[in-house]
């Protein structure tokens, strides 16, 4: 229990300095250390060649897939921009896009603060009228 006391603390202690209220700051900390996992969708799928690459990424079994969070910091529009990159063993790296902004704000003080965020690769969604495009379906764990 005293572990996840100290993570929440420093979690919120580091929302306050991105301009969060500490009773906001504290509430944020709590619901991502308590919930077991966030379910959501990287954003910024359809950008340059990631359609391409979401579609060969599909062939490829969950097991030879592990995703990594990395902060942005060099985005020009979104100073908290987490790109979600996805790596296929003995294949390579690539960026399949980013997290939705409203979730990168709580994510990217706990990569700054060098917290354990785990990003689960779920799969390739899509082909979804009326969009016809593939989509990246990811869990996020926080690791008190």
């Amino acid at each position: 229990m005293r572990r996840k006391h100290s993570a929440v603390t420093a979690i919120a202690n580091h929302l306050v300095s991105y301009g969060y209220s500490r009773t906001n700051a504290f509430v944020k900390a709590w619901v991502l250390v308590k919930l077991d996992k966030i379910s959501t969708k990287a954003v910024g799928v359809t950008f340059g060649n990631r359609q391409r690459a979401l579609e060969h990424l599909a062939r490829y079994s969950p097991e030879r897939v592990t995703l990594h969070l990395v902060r942005d910091k060099r985005n020009t529009h979104d100073k908290n921009a987490v790109a979600v990159v996805a790596v296929v063993s003995r294949k390579g790296a690539f960026c399949m896009g980013y997290l939705a902004r409203s979730l990168s704000a709580f994510i990217a003080p706990l990569l700054d603060a060098g917290k354990a965020v785990k990003a689960i690769y779920k799969g390739v969604k899509g082909l979804y009228a009326p969009y016809m495009n593939y989509g990246l379906a990811i869990d996020i764990k926080v690791i008190p």
